[in-house]
């Protein structure tokens, strides 16, 4: 088509916008767009007219359009706002952070870009494409990001490649001492490589943090199983099991599954997998686990335990395998007894093995003050109180109501850690990854004030008039 004709349907399109006609406008946009593919101008008024009548997906068509024609233009200004509209309006769309983010290495904005790359490596690992997580988390752990080791961690986790994921969660926790998802992965990782001693030291460190966070428990129960203690991973399961039975059946049934796998001659955890099968409705399963318990408590010549329970397994045997009426009553005699887990003996616990001379300081400041990256530094934290364990239970809401708090108190870990749990439910929960952005952001300027801290202790370089300086860096461009 002619240029004029072009122009003039330009002409028309922006009379008909200005009479606030923008249905007009936007079929005559579209027309324009399907003659002429290359004109950016009538893009980007298609751009804006979709995002302004909520048409998003098309909005962000246009937008990363416009920002890949000025990418390879490398008219990379321009380029990054048009990316920027895109992550606005869908902070998933992967194409245009990669895009973003060489942008800002090109302009050697290094903080912006190893944010975006863990963002990047954020997204793939949630999508479970682990070799890209582990491509963009390594190019942020070039540009001195700390939370990357993290993301690393989980993609080596996720491969059973313990010690290679272990190595990566302990060049963490060095910096971030109270990390505790970090030392629950890596906790496990000790496991699996039959350094259970190491594991139960590593996970008795966060329950100081965190004493009723689930995974903990669960995770101690995993190292005694290994150790060889199996009264201990017993009480440690259990302990895992209560604090999940009121909210998450699901989950607790998983971990006294674990339990009786780990622990199959302990008559305690068969009663206690039966318990959680009977308050799911699965009568027969939980029936077959308090025989099984019954058997053991035989051999143990713990016969009214045995008693106790062979009644309540012919009592679950004949119920039907829904939900109990609520009329239904239980028959007398001792069954009522027999809900109640039996004790056993066990040996005390011991305590914490963990002499470490990490220095806890009370702080107003979340900055961490650290030596150089990557050596072995002194570390200091700030004194943080007790936190509501991370769990996938409550509502999204509930769950979003908790990260907010953290996010007010600049716990930025632990607000990111449950914005990953809310998406895992919710995938295109735009407002929940623009604020795992943001979280990100925030962990960046504290890497940032990190680094700051660093600098004034750098070593003078001999024959050099002061400390070693960095390479200036240009103005950051906001984009939030």
């Amino acid at each position: 088509m002619k240029e004029e004709e072009i122009t003039k349907l330009l002409n028309e399109a922006e009379g008909v916008l200005q009479k606030g006609d923008s249905d007009g406008a936007l079929a005559l946009y579209e027309e324009i767009t399907a003659k002429d593919p290359n004109n950016a101008e009538a893009h980007s008024k298609l751009a804006e007219l979709y995002s302004e009548k909520g048409q998003k997906e098309k909005a962000s068509k246009e937008f990363l359009l416009l920002g890949g024609a000025y990418y390879e233009s490398r008219l990379f200004k321009n380029a990054l706002k048009y990316f920027q509209k895109v992550l606005e309006i869908d902070p998933s769309q992967i194409e245009a952070r990669i895009k973003s983010a060489e942008i800002y290495v090109n302009q050697e904005m290094e903080r912006e870009a190893k944010l975006e790359y863990l963002a990047i490596a954020e997204h793939y690992l949630s999508e479970n494409k682990l070799n890209e997580a582990e491509e963009f988390s390594g190019k942020a752990i070039e540009l001195k990001s700390i939370e990357a080791h993290y993301i690393t961690g989980l993609v080596h986790y996720a491969r059973a490649m313990w010690k290679e994921a272990a190595q990566e969660l302990e060049i963490l926790i060095k910096i971030k001492v109270n990390h505790i998802g970090a030392h629950i992965h890596l906790a496990s990782c000790y496991t699996n490589m039959s350094k259970a001693q190491l594991a139960i030291s590593t996970l008795e460190k966060v329950l100081k943090i965190e004493p009723k966070n689930p995974d903990i428990f669960r995770g101690l129960g995993d190292a005694y199983a290994k150790k060889g203690s199996l009264a201990e991973a017993v009480n440690n399961y259990g302990k895992a099991i209560a604090i999940l039975e009121t909210t998450d059946l699901d989950a607790a049934a998983s971990v006294s599954e674990t339990l009786v796998a780990n622990c199959p001659g302990m008559a305690e955890a068969h009663q206690k997998h039966s318990n959680i099968l009977e308050k799911k409705g699965l009568y027969k399963e939980a029936a077959e686990s308090c025989k099984l318990a019954a058997e053991l408590f035989t051999k143990a010549k713990n016969l009214t335990a045995a008693k106790q329970l062979t009644e309540k397994a012919a009592y679950l045997s004949v119920r039907d395998s829904g939900p109990a009426a609520e009329s239904e009553k239980k028959p007398e005699q001792t069954v009522e007894k027999a809900t109640e887990p039996i004790k056993f003996e066990r040996k005390p616990e011991p305590k914490s093995s963990f002499t470490g001379d990490i220095i806890i300081e009370k702080s107003t400041s979340s900055v961490q003050s650290k030596s150089e990256y990557n050596q072995k530094p002194r570390l200091e934290d700030i004194d943080l109180p007790p936190v509501t364990p991370v769990s996938e239970k409550g509502t999204v809401e509930e769950m979003f109501g908790q990260a907010e708090k953290h996010m007010k108190d600049a716990f930025f870990e632990k607000a990111i850690e449950i914005y990953r749990l809310i998406l895992r439910k919710e995938p295109r929960n735009t407002t929940v990854r623009t604020k795992l952005h943001q979280a990100y952001l925030l962990l960046a300027q504290q890497e940032d004030d990190i680094s700051k801290v660093q600098e004034k202790t750098l070593p003078v370089k001999p024959n050099s008039a002061g400390p070693v300086q960095k390479k200036e860096k240009k103005s950051k461009i906001s984009y939030l």
